[in-house]
């Protein structure tokens, strides 16, 4: 039986999760995406979207994945298919952000990875950089109090709240 994916095929998340799947012998990914659950720039306006979003942000598991009958959010796809010493979390930041997706990698308290998915891609990829190596206390420290724009919050910022 494939893994069956159900998300952004181009996003960070998704990515790291194939890769995985295919070092722990899953060749075989199909990717599932129902118009209802895209999510696009005008998301607040269309009724089927605005449930996808609460769907993230309520429940907290996109992606979904599917897996010898067994579904998966990314942090326990990760967890049960990735390397062993490292402990996911993944969750929906605040719907005032871009991203839709936070993932981090923890091990022994320090930060290993920091991934989102939508967003700006150059600025996730800077702080995931950033925190590599950095202790959760830290990071709380560092991106506690970064606004974006007229927000009252940011990428990073939803980082250390779900922390």
């Amino acid at each position: 039986m494939p893994a069956e994916i159900l998300g952004n095929q181009n996003g960070r998340l998704e990515q790291r999760l194939v890769k995985q799947l295919k070092k722990s012998g899953i060749n075989e990914i199909k990717w599932v995406s129902p118009d209802m659950l895209k999510v696009h720039d005008g998301w607040r306006k269309d009724e089927s979207v605005v449930w996808c979003m609460q769907y993230e942000y309520y429940n907290r598991i996109l992606p979904i994945t599917c897996i010898h009958a067994y579904f998966y959010n990314f942090a326990q796809a990760m967890e049960k298919y990735g390397p062993r010493d490292i402990k996911w979390k993944a969750w929906a930041p605040s719907p005032a952000v871009c991203s839709k997706v936070i993932a981090v990698a923890i091990k022994d308290d320090v930060i290993q990875e920091a991934l989102f998915s939508g967003g700006c891609d150059g600025n996730s990829k800077c702080i995931d950089r950033l925190l590599y190596g950095t202790s959760i206390q830290m990071a709380k420290y560092l991106l506690g109090d970064i606004i974006c724009g007229d927000k009252r919050t940011s990428c990073g910022r939803e980082l250390v709240r779900g922390l």
